[in-house]
């Protein structure tokens, strides 16, 4: 067989049997990838363009997956995978997949956008007097679109990759949430201001799709030409023929390898009619004025047949303004987000991605400010050199400026004696490499260094200000302390308090306006007083010891304090103190029944918690034991608050909550504890 055509030599389809689903398998030739879209202009991702993403098959199956190889050893391949019980992207997929680029083009490249049924079907083409009879068939496309992955082995273009990405990538094209006005949140309320709108549908391109749209990893069409089109093998047609010509004027393809790719049926029984929907389509083509003329070449078997297609001058003009108009339309777009940036606004991912290509652009392209400063770095005599402006220009265009401009400083520091030769040899092998990633490291250190200085600075402030912020929220936990004391303790503390009031004015017997002053400000002396005297003694009062222990009820339960007498006989009444040390104290403890021991374990799935660590703040151990609590379900959010705030006075709290024995104690800077334990 002729060498030419014997990689086409390709077996009959392979097909898997694995039960629910059916994988078919099919191998295709498949090379370059290249260029690119605006107005009713669409960008569209090569990989959409190379590759049999939507099927053409009108006779799909549900739970077939296929997978489509492009070499031998099956190292190359793409699979494409219906989610469960459906069927894979086809016809009416690919055109409201070609309407949501147009919608995603209309808000501005933003790979994160809402839209509305009737906004598919108007940019799809579609009557609106058909509206009604499509909106079901619209949400079950969207679904199908965002639910269905695709395997890429070794086979996904990616122009930020510069190539094909040598690895297995699973993905979607897209992903969507259909938003009811029920489901929406304030910012999603503006989408429903007309009353007539039910839902809403929130889309995002996939970043691998979305990354190839906004840089050059795309082909522009217009969108309303691609639609108008009824056969969808016109269209796929139309698109790879537009990619693989590029400007050329005439186009030979073995029409196997069209096949293939759009793909149509390739054993030796069906090609035959393959062959024949291609020729209709050329005559499509030919009678939309999309190719001047085409030719169909058999010679020899079916599989040799090749077709030849042709073009005019017109075709590269339309060719030519569909990519400008596109490009000054996405140009605009980058400016417009640069400047927001600048400006300080808050810019979305996709936006800040746009961002980024804009920076990479203005990196290429050369200025005369950018000459000049190159010219700077270069040793003196380079400016004597009439030839050096235009090889900075290319230069720049090439490797971009900053690389340009390390290469420069790199010639001035090796005192260089031939600049224009060595100018272009050093970019050309990368001499310069070493000493940019060296002079790029000294300036993150030395911006590292200023940073850390700024963050010390701003620490301090930050520490200073959540140091008055506690102190105000102690003040506030006071008050409630100084609420629940009895009169005794009242009264104690309103002698020392005034005694201190009266001392700070210098005189030894207070006068009627002094009385008057003191309880005007009475409330804000006592949590003042109270604040000091914790910091002094490091704590309000702490229990030494379970005898000294005295419990009290607040709420549905108890917490040790100094309180009255009424109280404490109060508790004794009602709960057996013993009986709550001897079952929680330790995790193992004996327990004396007459002259008889008994030993007593705990069971660890009813120890919650039982931590000890160290903490320099309290409001530090007041946040993670208001984690604990929050896992108790018997305890309610306000006694959880209740406990929280009184260990934050006391520093310590032992009591029975709820069924759940507790033990918290805080020591600054030592060892605190937190024991929890179901009863």
């Amino acid at each position: 067989m002729n060498k030419k055509y014997e990689v086409f030599n390709i077996p009959k389809n392979e097909t898997i049997d694995t039960g629910p689903s059916e994988i078919v398998e099919k191998f295709l030739d498949v090379s370059e990838v290249e260029n690119e879209k605006q107005h009713s202009l669409v960008r569209i991702d090569i990989n959409v363009i190379e590759y049999p993403l939507f099927t053409k098959n009108p006779r799909r199956k549900k739970n077939q997956i296929i997978r489509y190889f492009f070499n031998r050893d099956k190292e190359a391949y793409i699979q494409v995978n219906p989610t469960s019980g459906d069927f894979i992207p086809g016809e009416f997929e690919e055109r409201v997949f070609i309407a949501i680029l147009k919608i995603m083009r209309d808000k501005k490249y933003n790979n994160e956008f809402y839209t509305k049924p009737s906004e598919i079907l108007y940019n799809m083409g579609i009557p609106q007097t058909s509206y009604k009879s499509f909106y079901k068939k619209i949400t079950l496309a969207l679904q199908r679109l965002s639910q269905t992955s695709y395997t890429f082995k070794n086979s996904l273009y990616s122009n930020k990759m510069k190539g094909i990405i040598d690895d297995k990538i699973n993905t979607n094209i897209m992903n969507i949430r259909i938003i009811t006005l029920n489901q929406a949140e304030k910012n999603e309320m503006e989408y429903f201001q007309d009353k007539r709108t039910k839902e809403v549908i929130k889309i995002s391109i996939s970043n691998y799709f979305y990354d190839n749209i906004i840089r050059k990893g795309y082909l522009v069409y217009d969108s309303q030409l691609l639609l108008n089109m009824d056969s969808p093998i016109t269209r796929a047609l139309y698109m790879l023929v537009n990619k693989l010509r590029f400007n050329k004027f005439h186009l030979r393809v073995l029409a196997l390898s069209i096949i293939k790719k759009i793909p149509l049926s390739d054993d030796a029984k069906s090609l035959g009619r393959s062959i024949k929907s291609l020729e209709k389509s050329c005559k499509q083509l030919k009678k939309m004025d999309l190719i001047s003329d085409y030719n169909i070449i058999k010679q020899g078997k079916l599989i040799q047949t090749e077709i030849e297609f042709f073009f005019e001058e017109k075709h590269n003009a339309i060719k030519q303004s569909f990519f400008y108009d596109d490009k000054n339309h996405f140009d605009n777009l980058l400016i417009t987000y640069t400047e927001k940036g600048e400006e300080g606004e808050v810019i979305t991912e996709s936006q800040e991605a746009l961002k980024e290509i804009q920076q990479e652009k203005e990196n290429i392209t050369p200025t005369d400010e950018k000459i000049n400063q190159i010219f700077e770095k270069l040793p003196a005599r380079a400016k004597e050199l009439k030839t050096m402006p235009g090889a900075i220009k290319d230069a720049i265009r090439q490797y971009g400026f900053e690389y340009v401009m390390y290469t420069a400083e790199y010639m001035s520091k090796n005192k260089v004696t031939k600049i224009r030769s060595y100018f272009i040899q050093a970019l050309e092998k990368g001499w310069a490499e070493n000493f940019m990633i060296i002079e790029k490291n000294k300036s993150q250190k030395k911006k590292e260094s200023q940073l850390t200085f700024n963050t010390i600075e701003m620490q301090k402030s930050q520490n200073n200000e959540t140091d008055e912020k506690i102190k105000a929220k102690k003040l506030e936990l006071y008050n409630d302390y100084y609420k629940i004391l009895n009169d005794e303790e009242k009264e104690k503390i309103n002698k020392e308090v005034f005694n201190d009031y009266i001392k700070m004015s210098g005189t030894v017997v207070a006068s009627a306006a002094q009385k008057i002053a003191f309880q005007m400000a009475k409330e804000s002396l006592i949590r003042e007083y109270l604040y000091k005297r914790d910091a002094e003694k490091n704590e309000i009062s702490k229990i030494n010891s379970k005898k000294e222990m005295k419990e009290i009820h607040m709420g549905n339960f108890i917490f040790g304090e100094n309180f009255s007498k009424e109280k404490e006989q109060e508790i004794s009444e009602n709960s057996n103190v013993e009986e709550i040390y001897k079952d929680i104290e330790d995790i193992t403890f004996t327990e004396e029944k007459g002259e008889n021991k008994v030993e007593k374990k705990i069971k660890k799935s009813d120890i919650i918690c039982d931590i000890k660590k160290v903490y320099n703040e309290i409001s530090l151990f007041q946040m993670e034991l208001l984690d604990f609590l929050e896992l108790l379900d018997t305890i309610e959010q306000e006694t959880q608050d209740k406990i929280v705030r009184i260990v934050g006075i006391s520093k310590y709290f032992e009591a029975t909550v709820g069924g759940y024995y507790m033990k918290i104690e805080y020591i600054k800077d030592k060892e605190s504890s937190i024991k929890i334990i179901k009863k």
